[in-house]
């Protein structure tokens, strides 16, 4: 039986856990406490937060939260990174950060947490490579709107040019008058 302190922590991670949309497992063995600090500040940045917890604790709250087995991939020490408003965010904020840190022990990605069931390192790694949400709404939007215009342009064509014409005429016919 958990004591109070621990079962409060495991509670609280069971909440965050549940309302996560995604997350990433991150092996930070080696990290000094200026490169944690800076990695916690620039996931903070991007509404990302970075909890380090004892597997045996995540692995209650997981089960707890739902999620799949997650045992297999809570080995050596861990931590999450949690997404609350976009499925990819944690992961390319982990890419982004892995790119350009300079850490003595470099950060390794275990894995990670997609509609609460474990991704491996390679997905995750795909994932931060998707565009974010926004941008694959704009590229539908212009994948629709395209022939859209295309059509428009090719059945306004004629009544343009007749008008064109129109005035061209009026023009030929302004200029004799004046003459």
């Amino acid at each position: 039986m958990p004591t109070a302190a621990k079962a409060q922590l495991i509670e609280e991670m069971t909440e965050k856990l549940g309302r996560a949309r995604g997350a990433v497992l991150l092996q930070t063995e080696g990290l000094t406490v200026a490169e944690a600090q800076d990695l916690r500040r620039k996931l903070r940045a991007q509404g990302i937060e970075l909890h380090v917890i004892k597997n045996t604790l995540l692995r209650k709250a997981s089960e707890a939260a739902h999620y799949q087995d997650l045992s297999a991939l809570l080995i050596g020490q861990t931590a999450i990174a949690l997404s609350y408003e976009d499925e990819v965010a944690s992961a390319k904020a982990i890419s982004d950060y892995l790119k350009t840190a300079r850490t003595a022990k470099p950060i390794k990605v275990k894995a990670g947490i997609l509609e609460r069931g474990p991704i491996s390192a390679k997905q995750v790694e795909d994932l931060a490579k998707v565009p974010s949400r926004d941008i694959l709404r704009g590229q539908v939007v212009g994948t629709v709107l395209g022939p859209l215009n295309q059509t428009y342009g090719v059945l306004s064509a004629p009544l343009r040019d007749l008008v064109n014409v129109l005035e061209a005429r009026i023009r030929q016919l302004g200029e004799g008058a004046a003459a």
